[in-house]
Parts: structure tokens; C-alpha cells; sequence
């Protein structure tokens, strides 16, 4: 049936030196996926291939592709699920094809480390326990800022003291504000990922923010820095990155549901016309 409904619809399977082709060409950027179970993937994979179950790959895919019109190439071990994602992923416009082979196919994929190498950010200094001691008392003394860069409800649940929680799209504005526009002002970012600190001092750099650091949030901790809890800041209004209705229907808010259930078929009505148009939606073939 998935090769039936392969042909049916163009799906493309690439012969191994074709899929190589496309990883091989410096002017395109094309991911590599194995659509199996992260417990079939934890038991081998081929080398370099990211581990996206299928269904999540087409339901989250702007969490696993971060380059407008890449090219997607699809692995499994059956033949079944890898052009079966590809046919979704081509009605939602995008370039995707399953490999001949699969996961015996012999690709040759650059490792992650490579990739992220490549693309390397200038390095933030990273703060030791003894020197969060020290950076603590200026914050005190309100002569420096110490920005909690992680999602908002973890923020909530226990952050260190004194920190202000903050996201990339308000970070400047938010430090400008802790420091009154003094750029000689050291700044912290208290992150769970030495990347996502590294984003945030690059856009501080160019607002002209210079003694910047990191340490990971839960190092506060080992520096005996507070940490307290804040239920109900930032505000719902403040916390972008958390649908609320999104996520309250699961506990039974009826409210919610209903809300989410409107978003949702609201979704296409906000779309302009060349937004619908990078969709693909053939025709339901008839019998």
C-alpha cells in the first residue's frame, strides 16, 4: 500500500549515489532522518541520521527543521513508513524523499558535532561556582543583571533570585531595562544550553552589551545563590512560548478545548494566498 500510494503521488525514492548527491551539494542543506522509534533507533541507526518518529516529524517539523526549503531525506528498515512520511511532508511543501535501502543504503552523513562546528557562534565565558558567589552580589547591589533564559514555566517553578526571566525577541529590551542603558554593565544568562546563551550575547553584542557570561541555571544551586518560585510570573500575557490553551485541554478545561478547537480550524483563514500556496495538496484520487 505506501509503494502503491508512493507511485500514485510522485513520492520520490532515491537511489543511494542520488541521495548522496543531495548531501553532497554545498548549495542546498538537507537533513537526514530515521523515522523509526527511538527504540529501534537507540538499538543502531545509520551514523549521522537524527532519530524523528514519523508522525512527530510531520507535526512538529519547525522543532526538527530549522532551514526553509531544505531537502529532507527519509530512513527506515521496511520500506513502509520512510515514503509514507515523505508523501506528507511533500503536501506540506516540502522537498522530501525516502532512500532506497533505507538504513543498508551506505549514506555518508556529517555528524551532528560537524554540522554545529561549521556553524560555530564566538564562545561566552563561562562562569564558575565561586565567581556566581561574586556575580550575585552585584545584582544585589543592582550593578548587574542576571537574565534566566530558559522556557517560562520552568522560570516559574524555581529560578535563582533575582534573576529576570526573559526570551530572544524581548532580551534586548529586557537588559536595557535591568541596566538603564549602561552597557559597561555585566550581564549573566542562565541557560540550560550553552547555544541558546550564545544566541542571546550575539543579538546583546550587537545592542553594544559587552562583559557577558553563562552558566547553566542549575549551577546557581552549587553557588548557594536562592533560588525561590514565582507561580504566577512572568504573567500568561508575558510567557509567549506557552500556549496555555494548548496545553490546559489535557487536564479536562472544557474552556480550553474549545479554544484550542477554534485556533485550530481558525489556522487556514490567517494564511495569505502564497502561504496556502507552498501547500501541495493533490487531489484524492478516485476509485
Amino acid at each position: 500500500a505506501a509503494a502503491a500510494a508512493s507511485k500514485r503521488h510522485g513520492v520520490q525514492t532515491l537511489s543511494a549515489a542520488a541521495a548522496q548527491d543531495w548531501l553532497d551539494d554545498p548549495g542546498r542543506t538537507t537533513f537526514v532522518f530515521d523515522v523509526r522509534t527511538p527504540e529501534e533507533f537507540a538499538a543502531g541507526s545509520l551514523p549521522g541520521a537524527r532519530n524523528a518518529p514519523g508522525g512527530q516529524l510531520i507535526q512538529a517539523l519547525d522543532l526538527q527543521v530549522g532551514v526553509r526549503h531544505a531537502r529532507i531525506l527519509l530512513l527506515d528498515d521496511d520500506g513502509i513508513r520512510a515514503p509514507v512520511i515523505a508523501l506528507w511532508l511533500q503536501r506540506l511543501g516540502w522537498q522530501a524523499a525516502a532512500v532506497a535501502g533505507g538504513l543498508s543504503s551506505g549514506l555518508r552523513v556529517a555528524p551532528v558535532e560537524e554540522v554545529e562546528a561549521a556553524a560555530s557562534l564566538p564562545p561566552v565565558a563561562r562562569q564558575s561556582a565561586q565567581a556566581l558567589g561574586a556575580f550575585r552580589k552585584l545584582t544585589g547591589m543592582q550593578r548587574a543583571a542576571a537574565v534566566d533564559l530558559r522556557p517560562s514555566q520552568s522560570y516559574r517553578r524555581a529560578h535563582a533570585a533575582g534573576a529576570v526571566w526573559s526570551t530572544r525577541s524581548r532580551l534586548v529590551a529586557d537588559v536595557r531595562a535591568l541596566t538603564a542603558g549602561d552597557h559597561g554593565s555585566p550581564v549573566l544568562l542562565l541557560a540550560a544550553e550553552e547555544t541558546v546563551a550564545q544566541l542571546a550575547a550575539q543579538d546583546l553584542r550587537e545592542a553594544g552589551w559587552l562583559q557577558l557570561s553563562w552558566a547553566p541555571a542549575e549551577s546557581t544551586e552549587a553557588a548557594d545563590w536562592p533560588s525561590v518560585a514565582t507561580p504566577d510570573q512572568p504573567s500568561d500575557a508575558d510567557a509567549i512560548d506557552f500556549l496555555r490553551f494548548v496545553h490546559d485541554r489535557h487536564d479536562g478545561n472544557l474552556d480550553a478545548a474549545r479554544r484550542y478547537l477554534e485556533w485550530e480550524t481558525g489556522l487556514i483563514a490567517q494564511c495569505t494566498p502564497d502561504e496556502l500556496a507552498s501547500f501541495n495538496l493533490d487531489a484524492a484520487p478516485t476509485r
